[in-house]
Formats: structure tokens, sequence, C-alpha cells
């Protein structure tokens, strides 16, 4: 059974559990590049020492969702001490024209646009494996290379 921590703002509920924050976007709010940037100060503050990834989920009856978030969330700032981050989005054609952006330009982090909240996790999860097998593949080498 996994322990899972929880905090909840006005703007969204964030849940911690086996690496990954799950973020749920409130319904009746903006979410806007400025919104955006508070949710990840909220984030940070809740669980400072949180080093994993990052679940958004955006509610399909939100007031309104600017695209301009998704950039944001891909760019350095918002990467600091993420592994990876998804998001999942009302609109099928959000997600495609953001899967293709970035087919032409990378981020700072692997990030990828869903519309599926379990396909987005399995993603994340894949992402998290990846990290930790580097994790201990740079322990394993160190640990060789001080022996030789």
């Amino acid at each position: 059974m996994d322990h899972v921590m929880t905090c909840t703002t006005e703007r969204a509920t964030f849940s911690w559990a086996s690496g990954m924050c799950t973020v749920e976007h409130n319904a009746n709010c903006i979410l806007d590049e400025p919104s955006a940037r508070r949710i990840e100060s909220d984030r940070d503050s809740a669980c400072p020492e949180h080093r994993g990834t990052v679940l958004h989920l955006v509610p399909s009856d939100i007031d309104m969702f600017d695209q301009d978030v998704l950039s944001f969330w891909m760019g350095a700032e918002a990467s600091e001490s993420v592994v990876a981050r998804a998001a999942v989005v009302p609109s099928g054609l959000t997600a495609l024209r953001h899967h293709i952006r970035w087919m032409f330009f990378s981020s700072e982090v692997p990030f990828r646009v869903f519309r599926n909240p379990q396909v987005a996790k399995g993603w994340l999860i894949d992402c998290w494996l990846q990290h930790q097998e580097g994790l201990h593949s740079e322990v394993s080498e160190g640990a060789w290379s001080s022996t030789v």
C-alpha cells in the first residue's frame, strides 16, 4: 500500500506518492501562466524535497485554459528538481498540437501532453524508472572505478 501525502490550495490539490506529484487543477479557476507559476510555487513550498515526476490533470470544465501554460511547464524555470512532467488536457486538438510542437523543440526535462491520465501515468513511471536506473548505474560505475 502506497502512502500518499496531500495538500489542497485554492488553485489545486497536490498528492505525492511513489516519486510522483499529481496536481489536480480546480475547475473553477483560470489556468494561465501567472497562475501556473503560483501553482508551481505552492507545489514546491508544500513539499520542497520532492525530486520526481509531476502529473498535471486539467479538468474538462475548467473556466479557462491558456495554452502558454504548457510552454511554461516545459521550460527551465518549471523544470528545476523535476525528472519528467506530463499534462492531461481536456482537448485532443491541444494534445495533438503540442505533440507536434515538441517533435521540433526540446524541453529541459521530458515533457508530454496526453488525453488519457492512465497513459500519462505510465509514461511518467517509465521516465522515473529510467532516471533511477541511471542513478544506479552512476553509483555502480563510481564504485567500480574506485576499486580499480
